[in-house]
């Protein structure tokens, strides 16, 4: 099995780290590509030596079964153009945010074989949320073999493609909100006389650790917020200045407007 990697920026990198980490395709049948190859004074990172790297995107398309798209979708359309033939009948594994099956088909054909992919950053550190949408003429083992490859980052859901400018909005974007929210947290700490390295690992520890009881309990998270407010306490207290500066509200537009931008890169 050959797969080609087109585009290796963070994610391409997150992607390509997570298949070798499994061992679920051998490195010499690896090939990522990436105008930064052009530079002969580009080093790739130790753990990627033994793979094949060009600057060229037919070069890597051609031999491969598996195709990452690893791109951003301003540039979609000139990657596609670059690679229609030599993709024709491959599998075809896009990341590109917005960018919709039907685009793809006007490349690849009809019948194509297409998985829409929108992970996050996270994945760089093995806990990603990877949200999957199949063609009905991808296989059930190369859906399967595609499935493994974005559990090696955290975890997956399978979606309807409707639903992918939503993803996109929620779990694609949402991590620079939670890297805001951590810094609020953390600044609030230093305010409060504590020292920034203090501060900040109390604040991300805090929200890794909130996350966690949501996925590995039962109980809502309304629930769980109300086991932390004691009656005229000090958490209520801060609920209500949360409440007060429309929090849940600005989260909900935020959201609103990462999928909406989406959409919008679709058209």
């Amino acid at each position: 099995m050959n797969l080609a990697i087109i585009g290796l920026g963070n994610m391409g990198e997150a992607i390509l780290s997570g298949i070798l980490n499994q061992g679920l395709v051998k490195p010499e049948n690896i090939t990522a590509a990436d105008k930064k190859f052009a530079d002969a004074e580009f080093e790739l990172p130790a753990e990627f030596s033994q793979i094949t790297i060009t600057a060229d995107n037919k070069t890597a398309a051609a031999e491969a079964d598996y195709i990452v798209l690893a791109v951003k979708p301003q540039i979609i359309n000139l990657v596609l153009e670059d690679i229609k033939k030599e993709a024709a009948s491959k599998v075809i594994i896009s990341i590109a945010a917005g960018v919709k099956t039907e685009l793809l088909a006007q490349y690849f054909g009809a019948r194509a074989k297409i998985i829409r992919v929108m992970p996050n950053t996270p994945a760089l550190v093995a806990e990603g949320m990877s949200a999957l949408y199949y063609t009905s003429a991808v296989e059930a083992d190369e859906k399967a073999f595609v499935d493994r490859i974005f559990n090696s980052l955290g975890k997956t859901v399978e979606v309807k493609e409707e639903a992918m400018d939503a993803v996109t909005g929620l779990s694609g974007s949402g991590p620079a909100f939670v890297y805001l929210f951590i810094e609020a947290l953390s600044d609030a700490g230093v305010l409060k006389g504590l020292d920034r390295q203090t501060a900040l690992k109390l604040a991300a520890q805090t929200v890794k650790g909130g996350a966690e009881m949501v996925l590995s309990s039962d109980k809502h998270p309304a629930e769980l917020k109300d086991m932390v407010c004691s009656p005229a306490g000090t958490t209520i207290a801060g609920v209500v200045e949360l409440e007060e500066n429309a929090f849940r509200s600005s989260v909900i537009k935020a959201v609103k407007a990462a999928a909406e931008r989406s959409e919008e890169l679709g058209k």
